[in-house]
């Protein structure tokens, strides 16, 4: 099937079986897209025959040139790293004003490491060329919009491996893919994951976002690429429906659409999805898994509450091993750039960089208190 058919059959079956017509409408006349070209990512393949009202691609140096407050959704393509460093700050205002960014792959290190650091990062590991099944975590959440019941569909699913589920679909991992570590557990949400992928890379992720700023800002990354050229029929079509549901989203947010679930569209315990209209957004998807490795109000330590104190200290020979890790970025300290600073409770440690973004949040990232000088 070429892309072209491909996104036809997207559109076709938004509009025709899974109610969202009226979406895919409003898409077409109002939503905007840039891309970033890449030199592993080739987003033309894609969003030529994406539904938009305008889709525009640049190359890497020419961001500067563009008010990236004119579009809805950017797409930085893999690797990332011939954006000019002095538009960094042009991305990251985008984000916090409300923008949509969709990374890819090596994006996670030149683009989402560098600019919304201490939230997801490359683990340092590779991947060979190579296929792998993924499972959906989140079906109900609006980026998977119907993706569940249609790969369950026959033409998709009669020519597939025995041993993969209906719910299960392959995603293509180039050569070198880089594995995402989640580092912020309690604001990065993760809606596909792979198995596979965690034992023989280290780690699970294949689809992600975080919420940056107070306007409803995302950065949106995902393993691999958009085109997924080996990613079987099954794996292309869930990728073409993950990122029309992307830019479906963030129009409905923007044109406060109240949206209804399609007919036949089910979890994975088979009961119909309940309906739901403009309510806060939060309030539509399904509740993260628990997760204790964060903190919180009631595990910061008995008697500390969030009105305690702590004093920032510099590190020394006394009290600091250099074999300890960053709380707010999670790496070592082996190529230190900066002075090292301490929490003084609980010996928590911090690059000089990094402290001064968790100054911004006012608490310490491990115990929860009030961060003075």
């Amino acid at each position: 099937m070429s892309w072209k058919d491909l996104y036809s059959e997207v559109k076709k079956r938004k509009m025709e079986a899974l109610n969202k017509g009226n979406v895919v409408k409003l898409v077409e006349q109002h939503g905007k897209v840039l891309c970033i070209n890449g030199k592993f990512e080739k987003p033309k393949k894609v969003i030529n025959n994406l539904y938009a009202s305008e889709k525009k691609i640049i190359e890497p140096l020419d961001v500067l040139k563009h008010d990236l407050s004119n579009y809805d959704l950017v797409i930085i393509g893999c690797p990332g790293d011939k954006i000019p460093t002095a538009s960094y700050d042009k991305i990251k205002e985008f984000v916090s004003k409300g923008g949509w960014i969709l990374t890819t792959d090596w994006c996670i290190k030149f683009i989402v490491e560098t600019i919304f650091p201490g939230y997801i990062r490359w683990n340092k590991n590779r991947t060979e060329d190579a296929i792998i099944t993924c499972q959906i975590i989140d079906p109900d959440h609006p980026f998977l919009d119907g993706v569940l019941s249609e790969i369950k569909q026959d033409k998709w699913t009669k020519k597939t491996a025995k041993n993969i589920k209906q719910e299960e679909f392959k995603w293509w991992l180039e050569y070198r893919s880089f594995p995402i570590q989640i580092l912020n557990h309690n604001a990065v949400r993760v809606l596909i994951s792979s198995q596979e992928l965690q034992q023989k890379w280290g780690e699970s992720p294949v689809f992600c976002y975080f919420e940056f700023g107070n306007n409803g800002g995302r950065v949106i990354h995902m393993i691999s690429h958009t085109h997924l050229q080996k990613g079987e029929s099954k794996g292309k079509y869930a990728s073409a429906l993950i990122l029309t549901n992307i830019i479906d989203e963030k129009i409905s947010q923007k044109m406060g659409l109240s949206k209804k679930p399609s007919s036949g569209y089910v979890s994975y315990g088979e009961s119909p999805r309940q309906q739901y209209s403009q309510q806060p957004l939060e309030d539509q998807w399904v509740s993260l898994p628990h997760q204790d490795n964060y903190v919180t109000p009631s595990n910061v330590g008995t008697g500390v509450g969030l009105t305690g104190t702590s004093q920032i200290i510099e590190a020394n020979d006394t009290n600091f091993s250099f074999s300890s890790n960053c709380a707010y970025c999670g790496y070592d300290f082996s190529e230190v750039k900066g002075k090292i600073y301490l929490c003084k409770e609980c010996g928590a440690s911090y690059h000089e960089k990094c402290l001064n973004l968790q100054i911004n949040e006012g608490v310490c990232k491990n115990c929860g208190r009030i961060l003075l000088w």
